[in-house]
């Protein structure tokens, strides 16, 4: 599979998680958006030449408007196209939330598995009120 089609592949995942964490939390008033792009510094500035590639992960929510709540930035090298820095840069970043998913519920398990006060409250609000784990 050439680089085209890995990306675009790889596009249509991003856009599509995306996609589905809004519509999950359009409940609450908040949606996610993101943007992937190529920076190049000004000739003006004494970096002049230097390349990268940003992704930055934005959310909404009603009221407050659009915030970025995470920019990743990554140096380009000089000899990787700008269809293999997007790739690379997705992978990157698909892996990073991914790692922080992970690691946050990692965290919220040994809390929930000491914290006997809030597993009772979980419990009780599981059964009294319209639990589903698809919302």
């Amino acid at each position: 599979m050439k680089t085209a089609e890995r990306l675009k592949l790889l596009k249509e995942v991003v856009a599509t998680s995306f996609m589905l964490a809004s519509e999950k939390s359009a409940q609450s008033g908040i949606s996610f958006s993101y943007k992937s792009y190529p920076v190049d510094i000004a000739e003006s500035d004494e970096s002049a030449g230097f390349k990268a590639w940003h992704f930055d992960v934005t959310v909404k929510e009603l009221g407050y408007g659009e915030h970025t709540i995470q920019q990743f930035r990554f140096p380009r090298p000089n000899n990787i196209d700008a269809k293999n820095m997007e790739y690379h840069v997705l992978i990157e970043v698909i892996a990073s939330l991914t790692q922080g998913a992970l690691l946050t519920w990692f965290e919220v398990g040994k809390i929930l598995n000491t914290d006997k006060e809030m597993q009772k409250e979980i419990i009780d609000e599981a059964t009294q009120s319209n639990f589903t784990t698809n919302e």
